[in-house]
């Protein structure tokens, strides 16, 4: 498939938190030269919609200031539909990264997530109390 400067590779998501697995699917495409276009989806989680935003633009900010990673906030959605044929391609996740789950993550049974997400997250934790 052709791809043009200009195109963007969708990732959507709560991303709440954002993880080291959602870094390493997006580090792929970033370290391959592609732009991605992140959609954080405004649905009701622990962290706002606008504290997602930042946990990825946190981790992506000299890509950001090259244009080469976009992230936006998108209405909450529950059916992503596609035509077929329709000039991108649709992939999943490898079974690796599967395992590493946010739901952990917040319930603080783990702590795979990048430094920077971090510090966001405890910064607004501390606010919280």
């Amino acid at each position: 498939m052709k791809e043009h400067k200009e195109c963007y590779n969708l990732f959507i998501g709560r991303w709440c938190p954002f993880h080291n697995g959602h870094k390493y699917i997006i580090d792929s495409f970033v370290g391959n030269g592609k732009n991605v276009a992140i959609g954080v989806r405004d649905s009701e989680e622990k962290y706002s919609s606008k504290d997602r935003k930042k946990f990825i633009e946190s981790c992506y900010k000299n890509e950001i200031k090259n244009k080469q990673v976009r992230v936006f906030i998108m209405p909450d959605i529950s059916t992503v539909a596609v035509g077929r044929k329709v000039g991108y391609s649709i992939i999943e996740v490898p079974d690796s990264i599967k395992t590493i789950s946010g739901t952990k993550i917040r319930k603080g049974e783990c702590n795979d997530i990048p430094k920077s997400v971090k510090k966001i997250m405890d910064k607004i934790d501390a606010n919280k109390s």
